[in-house]
């Protein structure tokens, strides 16, 4: 358990990590958090606090569609998470505005595979998922659609409150789509067998 936790503690350290690098390279966010720093500019609050009120909505539309309780724990998660970008954003990165067109597709880049070796850490705590990831899972159970459709219906829907709220799309929006499960990918099964060797040890 204590092993479990401490990759699931460095994983959203580096998640929230790669997810301020991809906003702060001005090219566009994936479809949630570019939604989130739209409603930032719009009722000017964090971008981590827009990120925690929508995870919450999304906890209690999951649970609605899943015909199941509310996960508490999967709302501490969030919450860790939306703190975790305002420290990236407002504190770590204040000062971090790339100025030329390479730099700002070098910090992308870096944010994308950061983003993912941090989900592929996280998620070997076996801990409840962000709501983000979660709404793809409810979606197939409650209409019976295959996980890749699922996940398509929910980041479209995301794409579209993003744009309703003008949010941070641009190139890098279909950038981070089309390549973060690649990384996440790559990187899983070498950190699952990374933790089996730490268990292993412990025992």
């Amino acid at each position: 358990m204590k092993v479990r936790f401490i990759f699931y503690v460095i994983g959203l350290v580096l998640l929230t990590m790669g997810v301020s690098l991809i906003i702060k390279s001005q090219l566009g966010a994936s479809p949630w958090d570019a939604l989130a720093v739209g409603q930032s500019n719009l009722f000017k609050i964090t971008v981590g606090t827009c990120v925690f009120i929508n995870g919450i909505v999304l906890i209690f539309l999951n649970a609605f569609l899943m015909k199941k309780k509310p996960e508490i724990l999967a709302a501490l998660s969030i919450l860790v998470i939306g703190m975790m970008i305002d420290f990236w954003l407002l504190i770590a990165f204040e000062h971090l505005l790339p100025a030329t067109t390479l730099l700002k597709w070098f910090v992308l880049v870096a944010g994308i595979i950061v983003t993912g070796i941090g989900v592929s850490i996280y998620l070997q705590a076996k801990f409840p998922a962000s709501p983000m990831d979660t709404i793809m899972v409810a979606i197939q159970s409650r209409f019976g659609f295959n996980l890749r459709n699922s996940r398509i219906l929910s980041e479209s829907f995301a794409l579209l409150l993003a744009i309703l709220f003008k949010g941070a799309i641009g190139v890098g929006t279909i950038v981070v789509t089309l390549t973060l499960g690649f990384v996440v990918q790559f990187f899983y099964p070498r950190f699952e067998h990374l933790l089996q060797k730490w268990q292993d040890v412990k025992r």
